[in-house]
């Protein structure tokens, strides 16, 4: 079995939406861009590897490399779905944004009237977990959350909740993901009607399910790509790997085709979802201790790159699944990527961002913004 995923890395299937590839064989930049892809794909080892670009409200290229099953016999398609970790916090991030437009919440409320917060935080701190405290492979300490602070909706929001509340930014995805319990305990009523009430429905994103226990999105999990893992016993080989967690919350749960991402990312561009003043507010990040710009706004890393604003979010189930979507607001331009090993992921610090550092968005950048 070992040695037939191995051959399979070296077969690609083209999967052009909006006609065919020779049809598109005139744009060099895609071309281009697809040929990296394909020996990306063979150089990573990444089984099953999806990749959308839209640009003016428009997917330009949408393709499917490898395969979507455990036996290497059902090709990837432009249907494929994967299991998109942190891409989901861009989805919580519009959705409480719109909650608090609406006067349902107040992100200056306090978090911590969370009924398991004191028990959670205690646990964080003492766990090992980066996200409770300790120190960085560059040596960059991370203060660990202060349990008897109070934080508001809105520090958590913009992970700001490491050290004193509200000043710096560190990545914390476990308190993150707390939101949507908060969410649930302030207003009754479940975190995925509130997700389908102001981003799913309203950008028509019927192919994305919030979550595997999604009513009526059958269909997206019958097009998931198992995931698989390296084996480092086995020279490398991607071997199975156990599915993650496919709970919904706030900060990851999100099943989607690179496709469905790009049809999101499209809706958002559309204000389908968010206003453009919410939509500007999502993306404005907040100034730092030390007076920089902090590297994350609401849900989404914010970051310059040759006088162009980014922005992105990257997901990531160690072992398992990876990719990320990247915007560039100003041309209407997205990328999406997502695979079904962590081949995609580049290591990036908690407290800073770095999107330019995954080979794949770079070969992006060179090729099609103006």
């Amino acid at each position: 079995m070992i040695r037939k995923y191995i051959l399979a890395l070296t077969v690609t299937i083209p999967m052009i939406s909006g006609g065919s590839f020779a049809e598109r064989d005139t744009d060099k930049s895609i071309t281009e861009f697809r040929d990296y892809l394909a020996d990306f794909r063979i150089k990573k080892r990444i089984i099953s590897l999806s990749v959308a670009v839209t640009k003016d409200d428009e997917i330009i290229y949408n393709e499917g490399f490898g395969w979507q099953d455990h036996d290497a016999e059902e090709p990837t398609t432009t249907d494929t779905s994967y299991l998109v970790a942190s891409i989901s916090k861009t989805f919580s991030a519009a959705t409480l944004l719109a909650m608090e437009a609406d006067g349902h919440i107040d992100l200056n409320d306090d978090f911590t009237k969370l009924s398991d917060w004191d028990r959670r935080c205690k646990w964080l701190t003492t766990s090992g977990i980066i996200f409770g405290g300790g120190t960085l492979e560059n040596g960059t300490v991370i203060e660990a959350p202060k349990c008897d602070t109070s934080l508001s909706l809105r520090d958590v929001l913009q992970h700001r909740v490491n050290g004193e509340p509200g000043t710096n930014f560190v990545y914390n995805a476990v308190t993150y993901g707390r939101l949507s319990n908060w969410i649930e305990e302030q207003t009754g009523r479940p975190y995925r009607d509130w997700m389908l009430q102001y981003v799913i429905e309203p950008g028509e994103l019927s192919d994305i399910a919030a979550g595997w226990r999604h009513p009526g999105r059958g269909h997206v999990l019958s097009n998931l790509a198992p995931p698989f893992k390296f084996d480092k016993e086995r020279n490398g080989r991607p071997v199975p790997s156990p599915l993650p967690n496919p709970e919904l919350n706030a900060s990851s749960g999100i099943i989607a085709s690179a496709k469905s991402l790009a049809n999101y990312s499209i809706a958002l561009d559309q204000g389908k979802i968010l206003s453009p003043t919410l939509l500007e507010k999502m993306w404005a990040p907040p100034i730092e201790a030390d007076g920089s710009t902090a590297p994350y706004a609401y849900g989404w890393y914010v970051e310059n790159w040759n006088e162009k604003k980014l922005v992105w979010h990257g997901g990531w189930w160690p072992d398992a699944y990876a990719g990320f979507i990247l915007k560039i607001p100003e041309e209407k331009l997205t990328l999406v990527v997502l695979a079904n090993t962590d081949g995609t992921r580049w290591p990036h610090p908690l407290d800073e961002g770095g999107i330019d550092k995954s080979e794949i968005a770079a070969k992006f950048l060179s090729l099609f913004p103006n």
